[in-house]
């Protein structure tokens, strides 16, 4: 008995080499063909936008001249402040500027305005905080910065002898607490009671936290972006002196981004 053959590569096994070859160009011709009109449709996309957006060159164009126009007028992206790197710097500007502020007699010229402005931002904020009923224009402030009472140095002393009232501010910005310094301010003012009957103690921070080292002393906690920048806020369309004016509002821009 004779064998049948095997049945040829081009019936029902694979397709002879030549025929895969052509089938795999023909793949490869309808990609490229393919590929072609998505580079030609994604091109068409880009001349269009070009073309939309060529429309707003001269208008956005003479809108950015008029923009580097006011900022060369107004400078409005300097800050005095942030140029320097002094936000940080509780001894050299924070304490020092907020001394002369509160002081009525201060290089700022503008008399009871900013302590008025204190006074009423810490009793917006404190119900129980003990400000004077009487005008503070009545009477003799003095307001000193860093003041030695023997054992330390508190960052702020207000006093009015007139009325009896004394405030100690202790001010905080992005440094380790002093152990034990409102401890300490509040033994130094519990010792001027006599003088002294009205007092408070106040620990200000750039958010109001509260101070890890006084657990038994009493005091107000106030903050850069809250009861200052309301005092600054609250002063600021009062204030005569045009630089004065803009020197405050850089200093309010930088605290109210602590």
């Amino acid at each position: 008995m004779t064998a049948e053959p095997l049945p040829g590569p081009g019936i029902f096994g694979a397709p002879p080499r030549s025929g895969r070859i052509k089938d795999l160009e023909a793949v490869a011709r309808f990609h490229q063909r393919y590929q072609n009109l998505v580079d030609a449709h994604a091109w068409r996309r880009v001349e269009l936008f070009k073309e939309a957006f060529g429309q707003f060159r001269p208008p956005m164009g003479e809108l950015m001249d008029l923009a580097r126009e006011e900022d060369r007028r107004q400078a409005r992206g300097f800050n005095l402040f942030r140029v320097l790197h002094l936000e940080a710097r509780e001894e050299l500007v924070h304490t020092p500027l907020l001394a002369d502020l509160l002081d009525p007699q201060g290089s700022h010229g503008q008399g009871f305005l900013f302590l008025h402005a204190f006074m009423d931002a810490l009793a917006a904020a404190h119900g129980d905080f003990p400000a004077p009923v009487e005008a503070l224009d009545a009477h003799a402030w003095f307001v000193e910065a860093h003041k030695y009472i023997g054992h330390g140095a508190p960052d702020i002393v207000v006093a009015c002898p007139g009325i009896g009232f004394l405030l100690v501010v202790e001010n905080n910005v992005f440094a380790e607490e002093d152990d034990g310094q409102l401890a300490r301010d509040a033994t130094w003012m519990e010792g001027q009671r006599e003088a002294y009957p009205s007092q408070a103690l106040v620990y200000l921070t750039p958010a109001g936290e509260e101070a890890d080292s006084a657990p038994d002393t009493v005091y107000y906690r106030m903050s850069y972006a809250g009861e200052v920048a309301a005092m600054l806020k609250a002063a600021l369309p009062e204030i005569a002196a045009p630089h004065l004016r803009e020197t405050v509002r850089q200093y309010l821009e930088v605290i109210q981004n602590f």
